[in-house]
């Protein structure tokens, strides 16, 4: 009876809402009444660097919702990657990086929320401050923010700063002495705007800066938030 009590109760807690303002999905599907700014949980990856326990689940900040859809960001930088393995001129639509999330980052998740993943247009748009070729227009589930997208959804320096998780910082993400996100030493991140050169690709700073003149596509150090559209369903 105990043991049935105790699973009773932590199905209950599994089911309980994350912290202010966060929801957890039911199943592959996420409440339909989440709002901007809502933290949700959606699949799961490799957080704390204890490859001894099993994957944890996505935190993912809500940045628009549009009908029975919603953008959303992961909460913290996930991994750490190149854009590009090689010194190369590359777009988005080119670019290593692209490849790896719409493929083994995309195989971690399940069918049900793969399925729950919405195939996006995501445009190549021009760095507003040079005329670096942006590629062409792709069609991805996930994807990196351009740098006007990352203007337009966080208001500030401070909002878009950012922490890794203890996984991304153990594969090599630098991180800030100065800053910090969430208690935590603050880290860049990988837009997917190119740089002033095109084997350049911008980036947001440990500060939550916008980086336009961005780094090396073959730089090492950068942290990776995936974004995406959910179907919230019917």
């Amino acid at each position: 009876m105990k043991k049935a009590i105790i699973v009773i109760l932590a199905a209950v807690m599994a089911l309980s809402v994350v912290g202010c303002g966060s929801r957890k999905p039911s199943g592959a599907g996420i409440n339909k009444d989440v709002s901007v700014g809502d933290v949700i949980r959606f699949g799961r990856y490799e957080q704390d660097n204890d490859p001894s326990d099993s994957n944890e689940d996505i935190e993912w900040i809500v940045l628009a919702k549009e009908g029975n859809k919603a953008l959303v960001i992961s909460k913290y930088a996930l991994d750490c990657s190149q854009y590009h393995t090689s010194k190369s001129d590359v777009t988005w639509e080119t670019c290593a990086l692209r490849e790896w999330l719409n493929g083994p980052f995309l195989d971690a998740f399940g069918a049900e929320e793969r399925n729950s993943m919405i195939d996006t247009t995501v445009t190549a748009e021009l760095n507003p401050s040079f005329d670096t070729s942006p590629g062409n227009d792709v069609t991805d589930k996930i994807f990196l923010l351009s740098i006007a997208e990352v203007n337009r959804y966080f208001g500030s320096d401070e909002a878009r700063k950012c922490a890794p998780t203890n996984y991304a910082a153990a594969q090599g993400v630098w991180k800030s002495t100065i800053y910090s996100a969430d208690g935590r030493a603050a880290c860049c991140w990988w837009l997917r705007s190119p740089g002033s050169l095109s084997d350049h690709a911008a980036l947001v700073l440990g500060g939550g800066s916008v980086e336009s003149d961005g780094r090396a596509v073959y730089n090492i150090l950068a942290g990776i938030r995936p974004a995406l559209w959910i179907d919230l369903g019917a």
